[in-house]
């Protein structure tokens, strides 16, 4: 079994070779949608990848999909707990927006996303059409007054199939391989804006927002994905995968439209069918080639799946994660809590978020 699974590792040497570019942080960029079960479990996905989302992380894992729904709605909004308790005080200063909103902001992070991402999901196959708002202002370092800006909107079009080959209904061995393509509109992203730009703002108010994030520009992008799995028995399997999602990286055709970058990554998973439950394990690593702490590219998960619910918990980055998942047959209720690392190292600049998902869902 392992052998086998090992075979997947010298990928690697072509995830590594593709060069470390510079080191900064991307703040959600480089997620194109934010995944809640995934993220629940410490952002790990790519090797198990055993639900609809494995669109968005290792297309491989939609060939063992053999479910037929329409995602009729999936809407995700999160923010930091500080964005909640300082919106008063934040709405007060960009009111009369001045070289005093910089005290105002000092050391706080204002973020805030949200998305719709409705989902025809058949056997092999899954097509959504997603919609992404992300906002942000963030201001830490008072000695060198520098502002990042996030005004971003990302909407389109993204579909996927993957195709198994196994020998015989009862094989314990069993390939999967994936690809996914999307044609994507972005306007905006994350900008370093300088006090005197910061003035500007001040100043120039909301005109100012839109000459810094430009117009639409269209984006074509690719992932690939292959997973292995090894059916240890009718109640138990393991899994390893890799992925490239946004292969060679996604460029837009407005040039103040963000890129997403190429995200190579490696997974492993385990699955377990207990008496009433469910177990499953992952762990992942992610962003292998981008200039950040080890630390930062790893993510481990667990998921216990019981009748009406299912609860999560990881580390994503290292920081905890958890959440817990409500299902009432069309109905999905998702609440979860987790951390992202905004700086290259470990602890530099940790942000806390929470996160709620709601998916409406209907058999066909």
């Amino acid at each position: 079994m392992y052998q086998r699974a090992l075979a997947l590792i010298p990928l690697l040497g072509f995830l590594w070779s593709a060069g470390v570019p510079e080191a900064h942080a991307q703040n959600g960029i480089t997620t194109l949608v934010k995944q809640p079960r995934q993220t629940a479990m410490g952002g790990a996905g790519v090797g198990l990848a055993d639900d609809e989302f494995a669109l968005f992380m290792n297309p491989a894992g939609l060939a063992g999909q053999d479910r037929r729904r329409f995602k009729v709605a999936g809407i995700g909004i999160e923010a930091p707990l500080e964005t909640y308790t300082t919106l008063s005080q934040s709405l007060s200063a960009f009111n009369n927006f001045s070289v005093s909103t910089l005290n105002e902001l000092m050391g706080k992070e204002i973020y805030a996303r949200a998305s719709v991402v409705p989902m025809l999901q058949l056997p092999g196959f899954a097509i959504t059409y997603l919609l992404d708002v992300q906002g942000a202002i963030e201001q830490f370092n008072q000695a060198n007054p520098t502002f990042k800006i996030g005004n971003m909107v990302t909407h389109g079009v993204q579909a996927g199939m993957g195709w198994s080959l196994k020998s015989g209904r009862r094989a314990t061995d069993e390939w999967r391989f994936g690809v996914a393509g999307k044609i994507l509109f972005r306007r905006g992203g994350y900008f370093d804006v300088s006090t005197a730009g910061f003035l500007q703002v001040a100043s120039g108010g909301i005109d100012y927002i839109n000459s810094l994030v430009g117009s639409y520009g269209t984006g074509y992008g690719a992932d690939l994905g292959i997973q292995y799995v090894k059916h240890i028995d009718a109640k138990q399997d393991f899994f390893v995968g890799a992925s490239v999602t946004d292969v060679f990286g996604t460029s837009f055709s407005s040039p103040k439209a963000q890129k997403i970058l190429m995200n190579p990554s490696i997974g492993f998973g385990y699955r377990r069918q207990l008496e009433f439950l469910k177990i499953k394990f992952a762990a992942d690593f992610r962003n292998l080639d981008q200039a950040v702490s080890f630390g930062n590219k790893t993510h481990f998960g667990t998921e216990v799946s019981l009748p009406l619910f299912d609860l999560y918990a990881g580390l994503n980055q290292l920081n905890v994660t958890y959440g817990a998942a409500f299902d009432l047959w069309i109905l999905r209720l998702t609440l979860l809590s987790y951390a992202e690392e905004l700086g290259v190292r470990f602890h530099q600049l940790t942000s806390r978020r929470y996160m709620l998902q709601v998916d409406f869902s209907l058999p066909i």
